[in-house]
């Protein structure tokens, strides 16, 4: 990929400003633009060792409103993002809608700089490549627009620039033996990350390689390929809008049916599921200590039927866990921040750190329950969701080293009845029970196909369903907590 391309590409003085001024202007009409389109935006400047992106980062910002932006320069991560799978911590940082994210150096540097030091490398780095090609997509499916740009110099280019910043006391600091370290093995990375680059090159987030032996070329070419992106996607955007509907997705059959059923266990007493309950959690507890010391994430998601028996369910999953271990998740409606961002940002943001659990009282699968039957989103955009959330299990799953287990909870019609009357006599229970239960209610048979499709079509190998029978809560109690263990055993 890099070969076609001529380093030795000048510009004059009279030719850069008489081009550029005008580009900036325009960058700067557009940044408003898109916050009144709402479009969230993300600028990735990436390059090789002094190839100018601090340069380019800081020309661009120039022309930008510091309200509607934030720059983000990635470095080595933190304790924190190590303890969170690859992506996490750009998945974070991520615009909402409106706003600009600019990143000198992003996951493309740190997927090389981390990976190529590795055993496997050659594997690692196929599956971050796959990893962002699903992050980006997944952006791009949600609104957002992806610029990249490589700033591309020859070895004996980055040779010179080098040794400039060592000569100056300034910057002298900047050029580590790491560095040159990499400079001497530049013709050893060269193919690597042409052929990293050329397989995240997408229709979606394609790739613009900036020649950048001439400082006033790279900024100036930098500038021509932003405005030309943004005007293209604005128009695109104008014209969208000035249509009236949209061709709606044809809804695919589900690929992976799964057996409900809402009675099992009625033989079982509430005192022998309590007494079988205290060995379950004082298994469990063990089992929490050892996936803390092998630092190994573990999810649970909690989904099911209104007054199913959730909360009764993870007090008694999580109680004897230690309580600096473990984070119970409960999910709402998103607030008005929260919608600003792709809808799976939310959930992302509370991952589990190696070594913890992520208890999810209900979580991204609303996307294809309360807002598909609500409509809340569009039929594109739920039908979409089921190969996102899919693929961000599967991620998950693969690049923490964790499990996921997730649980439906199923109840006949008549049992939560009788549970919605229950709450409405008790003092201590009627805060459970509003008006929205009621009306959710009434569109029983609406969920139940739902339910159904989603049950489904993200019944995975690695992260398959697991419906818990609930019209006896004690029964539930305990096979979850089996279940539970099973799912950690079996990681283990």
């Amino acid at each position: 990929m890099f070969e076609k391309y001529d380093l030795t590409k000048t510009i004059d003085d009279a030719t850069f400003e008489n081009s550029v001024n005008p580009l900036k202007e325009r960058l700067s009409i557009l940044q408003r633009t898109l916050r009144d389109l709402r479009i969230p935006t993300i600028i990735v400047i990436e390059g090789w060792n002094a190839s100018g992106i601090t340069m380019s980062t800081r020309e661009i910002i120039h022309s930008l409103d510091p309200r509607g932006f934030t720059l983000h320069a990635i470095d080595k991560a933190t304790d924190e993002e190590r303890a969170h799978p690859f992506m996490w911590r750009f998945w974070v940082k991520t615009p909402s809608k409106g706003r600009i994210a600019l990143f000198a150096r992003s996951w493309y540097s740190r997927a090389l700089a981390e990976k190529l030091s590795s055993i496997g490398w050659k594997k690692s780095l196929k599956d971050e490549i796959n990893s962002i090609n699903i992050f980006e997509r997944q952006l791009s499916d949600s609104g957002a627009i992806i610029i990249k740009s490589f700033l591309h110099i020859s070895k004996d280019e980055q040779k010179v620039r080098l040794l400039e910043r060592e000569r100056n006391p300034l910057t002298a600091w900047l050029v580590t033996p790491r560095i040159w370290d990499f400079h001497h093995n530049y013709d050893t990375y060269l193919p690597i990350i042409d052929e990293f680059i050329e397989k995240t090159d997408t229709e979606y987030a394609p790739w613009q390689i900036i020649e950048a032996t001439d400082r006033k070329y790279a900024i100036s070419k930098i500038y021509s390929n932003l405005v030309k992106t943004l005007e293209k996607r604005v128009a695109f955007e104008a014209d969208e809008r000035s249509k009236k509907g949209r061709q709606k997705n044809i809804s695919k059959p589900p690929k992976n049916p799964v057996h409900r059923r809402s009675s099992a266990g009625s033989a079982y007493s509430k005192e022998d599921c309590q007494n079988i309950l205290n060995n379950l959690q004082i298994e469990m507890l063990e089992i929490n200590y050892i996936l803390f010391k092998r630092k190994i994430p573990f999810i649970i998601v909690y989904e099911g039927w209104d007054a199913a028996g959730k909360g009764g369910n993870i007090t008694r999953l999580a109680r004897y866990f230690n309580p600096l271990g473990y984070d119970v998740v409960p999910v709402a409606a998103p607030n008005d921040y929260e919608k600003e961002h792709h809808y799976l940002w939310r959930f992302i943001r509370h991952y589990p750190k190696a070594g913890h659990f992520a208890i999810y009282d209900r979580s991204w699968y609303g996307r294809v329950l309360v807002e598909r039957v609500e409509g809340y989103c569009s039929e594109p955009e739920w039908q979409r969701a089921y190969q996102e959330i899919n693929e961000m299990e599967q991620d998950y799953v693969e690049s923490s080293g964790g499990g996921i287990v997730k649980f439906w909870l199923e109840i006949d019609k008549d049992e939560q009845l009788k549970r919605f009357n229950q709450r409405e006599k008790d003092p201590l229970k009627q805060y459970k029970i509003t008006e929205e239960d009621w009306r959710n209610r009434e569109k029983w048979d609406l969920y139940d196909a739902a339910v159904d499709e989603m049950l489904a079509r993200t019944n995975t190998r690695y992260a398959p369903w697991i419906v818990i029978e609930s019209n006896n809560k004690w029964y539930a109690r305990v096979k979850a907590l089996k279940e539970v263990i099973r799912g950690t055993e079996k990681l283990l």
